[in-house]
């Protein structure tokens, strides 16, 4: 078992004051659980099975269906949660790098963007990328 992953479950549990492992399905288990979830595949790339395993190795009744629905609706629920977000924020104080929590995060906020606000990210992404290209070449003429 991945002892980083169990110390922010533990960490999530301590914060929220829900029991992730708990088989309950109140509103606030599934919201944590959903959170851990996550975090668990985008900040440790776990594949679903790995995120069964690891929710059962704790004493969790869970599959791989499960964690797909709950990573499906992570944003809804972080749409209308009071907490998950506070709770995702004090959890990447833990990390050393966010890069993987924040392109998931990115990823699912693309998700939810129409065909106008694509285009302009798509435009900006473009500009961003020509501006790391051409820094490169700047730095390697200096060379």
């Amino acid at each position: 078992m991945n002892k980083e992953a169990k110390k922010i479950a533990d960490y999530l549990s301590e914060i929220s004051g829900i029991d992730v492992f708990e088989n309950k399905r109140r509103r606030y288990n599934i919201e944590a659980r959903c959170l851990l979830t996550f975090i668990l595949r985008n900040h440790f790339d776990m594949t679903f099975h790995q995120i069964k395993e690891f929710y059962q190795a704790n004493g969790k009744s869970y599959n791989h269906a499960t964690a797909i629905h709950s990573l499906k609706t992570f944003e809804v629920h972080r749409k209308y949660s009071k907490f998950l977000n506070n709770w995702l924020e004090e959890i990447q104080l833990l990390m050393k790098d966010k890069t993987n929590i924040k392109r998931g995060l990115l990823l699912n906020t693309i998700k939810e963007l129409n065909h106008k606000q694509i285009s302009k990210l798509y435009k900006t992404a473009k500009i961003l990328q020509d501006g790391k290209e051409q820094t490169k070449e700047k730095a390697d003429t200096l060379i």
